[in-house]
């Protein structure tokens, strides 16, 4: 890396917008649970509900969001999403009185954000040179995990000082703040304009995808590791609960060390030259994998020792599911031209939602029929066998590589 991205100004000013919406959407998060919760007093089938209102538009809307990216200026799309989003978030200060209403903002919001994300990423594409681009991609990853750790603290902070109506007002602020940032970045660079039918545009990124047999398969292994970790986070509560008597405070330090993990691993990417990121796929798959396992392990000590030893598998848990995650982005974005980020990254959101909701749905359903603890060890089993499977595979196309060489 010849060049520091710091001394690229576009993508500075990408990053602080980044920042002022990523700590925005998660800050809504926690304030929407919050509301749902306490002042709308949601049972459980309605937040299970209020959460598929959230993730269900990404699985829908990301393919096409991310096709509208690649045909109109990405600039003026993410303002226009940031835009969207500020307003829906005022609309929760003067419109909110049931969980109806609730969900259909969610649901709202969510489809914002999903123009967002492939817009952000084609973004990045065209500001960061070939030798920036690692460090740049997993900069964005730690913004991305930052206000996922840092964000519902702050939310849960400025909830303790002011009242519900202030905080949403100061999340809508902060999206206003992330374009007010933008309007100093330059035009995106022409995209050339197709004839394409809409259900065409709309199956591109999936097929585009299917011909990088890399990405493909680099993509598999995210959807099949975000499944997997939903089918465990949905059930975390209850594990814990099962499990020890300060399953609260245990909680919350294991989400937080998880976050941490993540964001420690975006930084070891962002200062590592990635070469063959299908060997960080495997080798974090196969170290999620056995952090789960030993998770059950640690169940069966003395719960002073639980308490320490859960968030450190967490910790290792999250590390890994950031080197699965982030050294995925940065092939991709390494690999494809700029003129197919967005409708392939908007197939990738949509793959990884998919993932994300039935793992959500099936979690419940197999811990009820089997247990919380099965869950765990089906899941660490599950990702420590598809590192094998990777293993063998990745094997078997370097001997062919090498084969093919030598005639």
């Amino acid at each position: 890396m010849t060049e520091t991205v710091w001394r690229n100004k576009p993508y500075g000013l990408m990053i602080v917008s980044q920042t002022f919406s990523s700590f925005a959407d998660w800050m809504f998060l926690l304030s929407a649970l919050t509301i749902a919760g306490v002042h709308l007093n949601a049972s459980s089938i309605e937040m299970s509900l209020l959460m598929l209102a959230f993730i269900l538009p990404q699985l829908l809307i990301s393919p096409i969001a991310g096709s509208l990216s690649d045909r109109f200026d990405r600039k003026r799309v993410i303002i226009f999403s940031n835009i969207g989003r500020s307003v829906v978030v005022l609309c929760v200060v003067f419109a909110v009185f049931s969980m109806w209403q609730l969900m259909i903002i969610m649901g709202l919001l969510s489809t914002f954000s999903s123009l967002f994300i492939p817009a952000k990423n084609g973004k990045l594409k065209e500001i960061l040179s070939d030798d920036q681009l690692q460090q740049g991609v997993a900069i964005s990853g730690m913004i991305d995990n930052a206000s996922k750790v840092l964000g519902p603290s702050l939310s849960g902070f400025l909830l303790a000082l002011f009242s519900t109506q202030s905080l949403f007002l100061f999340i809508s602020g902060s999206y206003v703040l992330s374009v007010l940032t933008l309007l100093f970045l330059n035009k995106s660079v022409p995209i050339e304009q197709t004839e394409e039918k809409p259900a065409v545009s709309f199956s591109q990124g999936f097929r585009e995808i299917r011909v990088h047999t890399s990405i493909y398969t680099g993509l598999m292994v995210l959807a099949t590791c975000m499944f997997f970790l939903q089918l465990v986070d949905s059930q975390l509560v209850i594990f814990l609960t099962q499990t020890m008597q300060s399953a609260e405070q245990t909680l919350g330090m294991a989400i937080a060390a998880s976050g941490f993990g993540t964001l420690i691993a975006a930084f070891y990417l962002s200062k590592k030259i990635l070469v063959h990121f299908e060997k960080y796929q495997r080798v974090a798959t196969s170290v999620l994998g056995c952090s789960f396992l030993f998770i059950l392990v640690v169940s069966v000590l003395p719960e002073e020792l639980m308490m320490v030893l859960i968030p450190i598998c967490f910790l290792f848990g999250g590390g890994a599911f950031g080197c699965v995650l982030v050294s995925f982005q940065i092939y991709v974005q390494k690999t494809i031209p700029v003129q197919s980020t967005g409708r392939i990254f908007g197939a990738i959101s949509s793959v990884t939602s998919g993932a994300s909701i039935f793992g959500l749905l099936l979690g419940g359903v197999k811990a009820e029929l089997f247990g919380v603890h099965f869950v765990y060890f089906v899941v660490g089993t599950a990702l420590v066998l598809l590192s094998l499977v990777l293993f063998i595979k990745q094997r078997a196309v370097a001997r062919r590589n090498r084969e093919n060489q030598t005639m």
